[in-house]
Parts: structure tokens; C-alpha cells; sequence
């Protein structure tokens, strides 16, 4: 992915848990957003995180933190001019 892109358009956050179903009482969860101006999508991932993101990365894509019996992935993902999310 071109983290670049992130600036040209909308994206989607995705958010993956992964966790053991033995901890958590499930086998995790996964969501993926409707798309978001950049700044919205980082907003949501300062949610997701439970902190800001650092203003000085701001073309990252990729975050990941620790969550009850195991670990939420959120990514952000450029979503193409025919309104596809793209890989």
C-alpha cells in the first residue's frame, strides 16, 4: 500500500481483534468503516487506540495495542475513484 495515497482521498479504518476465545468469552471481532476524509479516519483510530495518534505520523497505516486476552490491528486502506476499497 501506498501510504501517500492516504492524503489523496477517503479511506476506510479496518479493525481486526484477535484473541484467545478462552480469555475474551469470543473469537474476536472485526469491523471495517464507511469511508472518512483522512483526518476523520485518524480520529476514529485515536478511538480505537484509547490516544491520539502522533500528529507527526500521519501517514501511517498500520497500528496495533494490546486489547483483553489479545491484540486489535486497525489499518487505514485508500479507497479507489470508483469507491472500492483498495488492498
Amino acid at each position: 500500500m501506498n501510504p501517500a495515497a492516504v492524503d489523496d482521498g477517503r479511506v476506510v479504518v479496518h479493525v481486526c481483534d484477535r484473541v484467545n476465545p478462552t480469555l475474551a468469552g469470543h473469537d474476536g471481532r472485526e469491523y471495517t468503516s464507511p469511508p472518512h476524509a483522512p483526518a476523520d479516519a485518524l480520529a476514529l483510530v485515536g478511538l480505537l487506540l484509547g490516544r491520539p495518534t502522533p500528529p507527526d505520523h500521519h501517514h501511517d497505516t498500520v497500528w496495533r495495542c494490546p486489547v483483553a486476552g489479545g491484540q486489535r490491528t486497525i489499518t487505514l486502506s485508500p479507497i479507489n475513484p470508483d469507491g472500492e476499497r483498495s488492498l
